[in-house]
């Protein structure tokens, strides 16, 4: 559970994401024996099992240096690599703290990347000692990001405007149906924000990942205590890289249909979808952004520094 998920719309959503993606996502994993981190936060191992490889463990390495941080996915990894079932329950609880500026944020996704790349290797030496789930899962997640990254680029500078609104708009529309399918899951209407997610994955999510396994060998936290003033501003560098390739792309999509004649029947009646499209997509973020205003947003102002946890 996140300790500060009022503290900013970042702790907010990552309290979502968390919930997520240990009750739907973890759950799974643990239906077929097979989850592939156990949280650092709280996690329960068998004391014969640990000292068979805690030295080893403790002293990893990677490309020659010492290893920082995924401990606690190494950690998992080094008992799946036993051949024994990992699993997750929801009855185990506590409380963590999550990063609440937006450069902070960014910088623990890098760590998290990092090491989660760093351990796909060494997790898929072991795949056939477990489930087919945990196979076929690991290359999905593995390969997914590579997919994504290829259909948005040649969307955005070989595509059409309306080949670039519907694949928004669709991927919207499947965020709104997980989100309210998290809604049912968890009885709790707040979970509809989750359709949000996908934003902050396609501009942040995923040109960090790439800046994180071109800087895979440091291995430095990258980040100070949660309350001071980051100081760390690399990772807006493949952010910037990353929205430049997609707005000159959009303006080279721009540039190419504006010399096409738009004075045909089939050229009005794509106007008329486009104009309809972008109402659509503009008019459920104003209301999703004005939902946020109105019913959250009071749970993200200024909190003292102390917390109040029910035991």
């Amino acid at each position: 559970m996140i300790l500060n998920l009022k503290d900013s719309y970042i702790s907010f959503m990552s309290s979502l994401r968390y919930w997520m993606a240990f009750n739907v996502e973890r759950a799974c994993q643990s239906f077929f024996d097979c989850v592939s981190c156990i949280s650092g936060p709280l996690g329960l191992y068998r004391n014969d099992l640990l000292r068979q490889f805690l030295e080893d463990w403790y002293n990893q390495k990677f490309l020659g240096k010492h290893c920082t941080f995924g401990d606690d996915r190494h950690l998992t990894n080094r008992m799946l690599s036993l051949g024994y079932a990992t699993k997750y329950t929801a009855r185990s609880k506590c409380y963590t703290e999550t990063p609440s500026q937006f450069l902070r944020w960014l910088n623990q996704q890098m760590r998290w990347t990092k090491s989660y790349f760093r351990e796909w290797l060494y997790n898929a030496m072991w795949w056939h000692k477990h489930s087919l789930w945990m196979t076929y899962e690991s290359i999905v997640a593995g390969i997914f990001p590579f997919f994504v990254t290829a259909t948005i680029i040649r969307l955005f500078w070989m595509g059409t405007l309306w080949n670039i609104l519907w694949v928004l708009c669709c991927i919207q529309l499947i965020g709104l149906i997980k989100a309210a399918y998290a809604c049912i899951l968890r009885q709790n209407l707040v979970m509809i924000f989750m359709s949000l997610y996908s934003a902050l994955y396609m501009t942040s999510l995923l040109p960090t990942k790439y800046f994180a396994m071109i800087t895979i060998n440091k291995s430095s936290w990258g980040t100070s205590g949660r309350r001071k003033i980051v100081g760390n501003y690399i990772p807006i560098l493949p952010l910037s890289i990353w929205a430049a390739i997609l707005l000159s792309g959009l303006g080279y999509t721009i540039y190419r249909e504006s010399k096409e004649d738009w004075t045909s029947a089939a050229k009005k009646e794509e106007i008329k979808y486009l104009i309809y499209g972008a109402v659509a997509y503009v008019s459920y973020w104003l209301i999703m952004i004005l939902i946020y205003w109105v019913w959250i947003r009071k749970l993200c102002r200024k909190r003292s520094q102390s917390y109040n946890i029910n035991v």
